[in-house]
């Protein structure tokens, strides 16, 4: 790895006002805050405000109140807000690259060409779909029946996500809740909140008061207090396994259903025919991209015997000249890690898989940098190798840039490695055969199967996993159920009774 040696004005992301809680289309004040750490840095760059049970409570009332009239806007209406939301995002996308830089470490260059392009992208798509509801008629028997059905919010739904990729995780949430006519509480990761309040206050002038709601804090009191309320319809989770235990606990007491979209574990399938060059271009992208801290990384790499050898000296060749440095800094590609626990915990992985026997072939270490990046949370990419996938390197998701290397022998051997573990969120097959192709695509057992691609997530696809990835689709037509219910309308077309009573 490289550092980067070009000289730049460092200019972080800072705030227009002290931030607030946002309820019922009000900047709410608390008694309790806490800091927002530049990850580049390990400085503190603003205070965020840390909401109690009593404020969560407000602010799914307040949706709850603003719900009756929103779901009375016309579909018409919402798709004209969901574009003018959009149109909000994109007009200026250097401030939010800036602030996500600033906020989670995300480079600079990632946030101008991923981030914003795509959350403007998921809330047009769903502004199409808000005209685009409908129910059923029911064919049945009876000839003076008609029966049919209607589509319907559901009411208060509460969206809980991470600290990667903030503002398109929202766009998931958000865009598909709005377009059916819910409304929504927030709470988002006490590591990127910046950028969510920044949204909310970007949309005071376009979404009526209450339909979007702003709690942020700690999962404990926060989330918890969010996760338990009877009041909320639904509940939207993107983050890790254990988490989500946490939360279908707490929803099951008072039976609110949620969508989970969880952690994975993935699997890239490099066959002896796949176009080298070009699986090692896409490997890298698969894990290092955001840092390497993404739920669809490429955390395995199955290839085969082959030409293992030649994968993994292009690979380390490549891993050796990224350019690692402040998120801020136009030429880094590639940035800190969220938060000093988050570089120790992928440390922590590496060092157990490397005890197990694992061999690192790059990286795997924390890195110096000079003043003033020296108090940041880096870790440089790194490659692990574990020929045989035995160690937990090779089965347990960690979340940073780090991915396994491993050898297999035939077909067989690389599907059942690659569906031996308990996430399915996403995996890939290389190849120049076609029918190898579709065949070991059939066999992966993962909501998302590459082919001869990675980290290729278009708008209108199905996003979701199985197993310990979760369940429920976010990001296509099929979310919109999601978010809305059923409701039969049975018509008499008759007046006829039969005569079965006095």
């Amino acid at each position: 790895m490289t550092v980067s040696a070009v000289p730049f004005l460092r200019d972080p992301f800072a705030p227009d006002a002290p931030y607030a809680l946002r309820i019922g289309g009000e900047e709410i004040a608390t008694v309790a805050h806490f800091d927002a750490i530049d990850p580049s840095t390990g400085e503190t760059w603003t205070r965020l405000p840390q909401a109690d049970a009593e404020q969560v409570a407000a602010a799914v009332q307040a949706a709850r109140r603003a719900f009756p009239s929103w779901r009375r806007t016309t579909p018409a209406t919402r798709q004209q807000l969901l574009w003018q939301m959009a149109d909000a995002v994109e007009a200026d996308p250097a401030r939010w690259a800036r602030l996500l830089a600033t906020e989670n470490g995300r480079p600079l260059r990632e946030a101008t060409v991923a981030d914003v392009p795509t959350c403007a992208a998921i809330l047009r798509y769903f502004s199409g779909l808000a005209v685009d509801q409908r129910g059923d008629q029911i064919p049945i028997e009876a000839p003076d029946s008609l029966v049919y059905t209607v589509r319907e919010p559901l009411g208060v739904i509460a969206a809980l996500i991470p600290w990667n990729s903030p503002i398109i995780t929202l766009a998931n949430k958000l865009a598909p809740a709005l377009a059916t006519g819910n409304t929504v509480v927030v709470k988002p990761s006490e590591f990127a909140s910046p950028s969510v309040l920044e949204f909310a206050r970007l949309m005071e002038d376009i979404l009526p008061p209450g339909v979007l709601n702003v709690v942020t804090g700690f999962g404990p009191e926060v989330g918890a207090a969010l996760v338990a309320d009877p009041d909320v319809a639904k509940i939207t989770f993107t983050g890790g396994s254990a988490t989500a235990r946490h939360i279908m606990a707490a929803a099951g007491r008072v039976l609110t259903p949620a969508i989970m979209e969880l952690g994975g574990k993935g699997a890239m399938i490099v066959c002896a025919d796949a176009d080298l060059d070009a699986a090692v271009a896409d490997a890298l992208t698969g894990i290092f991209m955001a840092n390497g801290e993404v739920c669809v990384a490429a955390s395995r790499l199955l290839v085969h015997e082959d030409v293992h050898d030649a994968f993994a000296e292009r690979f380390v060749e490549v891993a050796r000249r990224i350019v690692v440095g402040d998120a801020l800094d136009p030429a880094t590609q590639f940035g800190p890690l969220v938060s000093a626990a988050q570089r120790d915990r992928v440390l922590g992985c590496v060092a157990r898989a490397v005890a197990e026997g694992a061999e690192p072939l790059v990286g795997g270490h924390p890195l110096a940098l000079p003043a003033p990046l020296d108090g940041g949370f880096y870790l440089g990419p790194t490659l692990l190798r574990d020929a045989e996938g035995v160690t937990s390197g090779s089965r347990d998701e960690i979340f940073g840039p780090v991915t396994v290397l491993e050898r297999f022998r035939d077909e067989d051997d690389a599907v059942a490695r690659a569906n031996a573990g308990p996430y399915g969120l996403a995996a890939g097959v290389w190849t120049r055969d076609l029918a190898r192709a579709h065949r070991v695509a059939r066999r992966l057992e993962a909501g998302i199967v590459w082919v001869n691609r990675w980290f290729d997530l278009p708008v209108g696809a199905p996003m979701g996993g199985v197993g310990d990835s979760g369940f429920g689709r976010e990001l296509s037509a099929e979310t919109m159920r999601e978010y809305s219910a059923p409701k039969v309308v049975n018509v008499d077309l008759s007046t006829e009774r039969p005569l079965l009573w006095g």
